[in-house]
């Protein structure tokens, strides 16, 4: 999968962003996608450097169930450093006309790993999540050092 860069003069540190969207059952669904930056490079030849984002979840997960069965959903990360996905919660019940607010505050989705989530029914789930979006901090470190 083509990880999205975005173009920018400058990357932002912690953007604020809010999704909500209705699930279905048609497969897994994106909440959290982290963009890598294109910025301009601070060296004498000038020209542009692409860097790592980085978003972190700010608010629980809310899950709402606005229809009149009990319905169930899946969640999971996919890490991109190891082409991974992990399970955070499966068959995760959602009584009728009930919300869960499921606690991801503080997890960090690194550029190229995704928070998705598919729900059992065709239609019924609204989720909600804010996290905020930005240029990942690197380690310019080529080796080891060793303090005396």
């Amino acid at each position: 999968m083509t990880i999205t860069t975005l173009i920018t003069s400058q990357a932002p540190d912690a953007k604020p962003i809010g999704v909500s969207k209705s699930i279905t059952n048609a497969g897994w669904t994106i909440l959290i996608e982290t963009p890598n930056y294109q910025i301009p490079e601070e060296t004498f030849g000038g020209g542009t450097i692409v860097v790592p984002g980085v978003a972190e979840i700010i608010s629980p997960l809310l899950i709402s169930n606005i229809s009149s069965s009990s319905i169930t959903v899946d969640i999971r990360i996919y890490r991109e450093i190891d082409a991974t996905n992990y399970l955070l919660a499966s068959l995760l019940p959602i009584p009728a006309y009930d919300i869960l607010p499921l606690p991801l505050n503080g997890q960090f989705i690194a550029s190229g790993d995704r928070l998705e989530i598919t729900s059992s029914a065709a239609s019924g789930i609204n989720v909600t999540i804010s996290y905020t979006v930005g240029q990942a901090e690197q380690d310019d470190v080529d080796g080891i050092v060793e303090t005396i």
